[in-house]
C-alpha cells in the first residue's frame, strides 16, 4: 500500500542518516586533521593516550577495614594515587558501594562489596599490595623473637637491645615489626596489618605490645594516650639516691646543642618543654651503683634517660646521657653496649575485653651479668621485683 511504501522510506532514510552521523565521528574534523599535519611535520607533539580503565577489582569488607570513611579507605588501598584522584574516582562512578556509586563520607560496614575500576598501573599496585610484597624481609628467624603475651588482639613480645622498633635509613637493617609481620602475618585485611602501639628506643630491651586487629590497635593507641597503661622499668644507675623512693617532675625538651638530629633531651623551662614525670623506687643497692625500679607517667622522648641524669643519677652503660668514662669501662670489662635500661612489666586493662592484663618480661643476660659483676644478687629473681 502507499502508507507502507511511505513508511518503508523513512525508515531508510533514517539509516542513512544514522550511517553518516557515525561516519562523520568516526573521520578526524578539521582541527583534528591539521593537528596530524602538525605533527608528522614535527611542529607538534602527539596527545598521550587516555589511561585505560581495564583494571577492577572487587573486595569485600571485613572487621578490620569497616567503619572507614569511603574516600580514606580507597586512599590507603592506593598510596600512589593523591586525593585528588581519588575524588576523581568516585565523582566519575569507578567506586561502588554494593552496586551503587560511593560518596566520599559514606561508612563501610562488614559484609559491603567494594568495586574499583583503576587505571592498570594503580590496579597493578593494588593488586601487589594484596600480595602483602615489602621492600625488605626481615633478617632475623622468628625463632629469635620471644613472645610474652598473644591472643587474637594483641600481642607482646621480648624485644631483644640493639634491634630496631621500626625501619631505619638502611632498609636492609632487621626491625621488629618486620619480624612481627613475618611471626604472625599481614591478615586478610584490605587496609591494616598488624602493627606496635608504642616504641622504645634501639638499646632498651623489654615489652612492645602489637595491635593485631584494627580494634586491638585503636584499644591500645587509646589507651596510651590517656595514660592508661602502666610500663615499669629496671634501671642500674652510678650512685644511690637519698631516700627508696621519689619522683621527678621536670619538663623536657629537644636539646639545641645536640648534633645528633636534636634527639637528645635535656630539662628546660623554654616554651617547647613539656611536662615529663617518672617515679622512681631503689631495688636494690650495690658499691656504687643502685637498681632503681621506674614508672614513667607520661610518655616524652628519652624521658628516663634524661631524668636520672638530670637529678645526677645516670644509668650505666648510656652513650648518650651516661658517664663517659664509666661507659667505657662497663662496656671493657662487662661486655655491656647500651643502656641499662629494660622494661619489665606492663598493666593494662585489655583493649577489647576490658579485662586486666599484665605482662612481664625476664632480665636479660647482658644486664644480668652486670648485676652480678657490681655485687648485686639476683639469683631465682625471676620477673617480680
Amino acid at each position: 500500500s502507499a502508507f507502507s511504501s511511505r513508511r518503508d522510506s523513512h525508515m531508510v532514510a533514517r539509516r542513512v542518516r544514522e550511517a553518516a552521523r557515525i561516519l562523520a565521528r568516526a573521520s578526524p574534523g578539521p582541527r583534528a586533521r591539521s593537528r596530524e599535519r602538525r605533527c608528522a611535520a614535527g611542529m607538534a607533539r602527539p596527545r598521550p593516550a587516555p589511561a585505560t580503565v581495564r583494571g577492577v577489582r572487587t573486595l569485600e569488607i571485613g572487621p578490620d577495614d569497616a567503619g572507614q570513611r569511603v574516600d580514606r579507605f580507597a586512599r590507603k588501598l592506593l598510596p600512589s594515587a593523591t586525593l585528588g584522584h581519588v575524588f576523581k574516582l568516585l565523582r566519575k562512578g569507578r567506586i561502588r558501594v554494593n552496586g551503587r556509586r560511593a560518596k566520599p563520607d559514606q561508612r563501610l560496614a562488614v559484609g559491603d562489596t567494594v568495586v574499583l575500576r583503576m587505571p592498570d598501573d594503580q590496579a597493578q599496585d593494588l593488586a601487589e599490595r594484596r600480595r602483602g610484597r615489602r621492600s625488605a624481609p626481615a633478617a632475623r628467624s622468628r625463632e629469635a623473637l620471644s613472645v610474652l603475651y598473644r591472643d587474637a588482639d594483641v600481642l607482646a613480645v621480648d624485644k631483644p637491645p640493639m634491634l630496631l622498633v621500626q625501619p631505619g635509613d638502611d632498609a636492609r637493617e632487621p626491625s621488629l615489626d618486620r619480624m612481627v609481620l613475618d611471626l604472625v602475618g599481614e591478615g586478610e585485611a584490605h587496609t591494616f596489618h598488624p602493627a606496635l602501639a608504642h616504641r622504645i628506643d634501639r638499646g632498651t630491651s623489654g615489652i612492645v605490645l602489637f595491635g593485631l586487629t584494627a580494634a586491638g590497635l585503636r584499644g591500645l593507641t587509646e589507651a596510651f594516650r590517656r595514660r592508661q597503661v602502666t610500663k615499669r622499668y629496671l634501671a642500674l644507675v652510678h650512685g644511690a639516691p637519698d631516700e627508696d623512693e621519689l619522683t621527678i617532675d621536670l619538663p623536657l625538651a629537644r636539646d639545641p646543642s645536640d648534633e645528633r638530629r636534636g634527639k637528645r633531651m635535656k630539662v628546660s623551662r623554654g616554651p617547647d618543654a613539656r611536662r615529663a614525670i617518672s617515679e622512681v623506687r631503689v631495688l636494690r643497692r650495690g658499691t656504687g651503683v643502685t637498681l632503681l625500679e621506674v614508672r614513667p607517667r607520661t610518655g616524652r622522648t628519652h624521658q628516663i634517660r634524661a631524668h636520672l641524669r638530670a637529678v645526677r643519677l645516670p644509668i650505666v652503660g648510656d652513650p648518650t646521657y651516661g658517664i663517659p668514662d664509666e661507659t667505657a669501662r662497663v662496656r671493657d670489662e662487662a661486655g655491656l653496649w647500651r643502656q641499662f635500661l629494660h622494661a619489665f612489666r606492663v598493666e593494662l586493662a585489655h583493649p577489647v575485653t576490658g579485662r586486666p592484663l599484665t605482662v612481664t618480661a625476664p632480665l636479660p643476660d647482658d644486664l644480668r651479668r652486670v648485676l652480678v659483676g657490681a655485687g648485686i644478687d639476683v639469683a631465682g629473681q625471676g620477673t617480680q621485683w
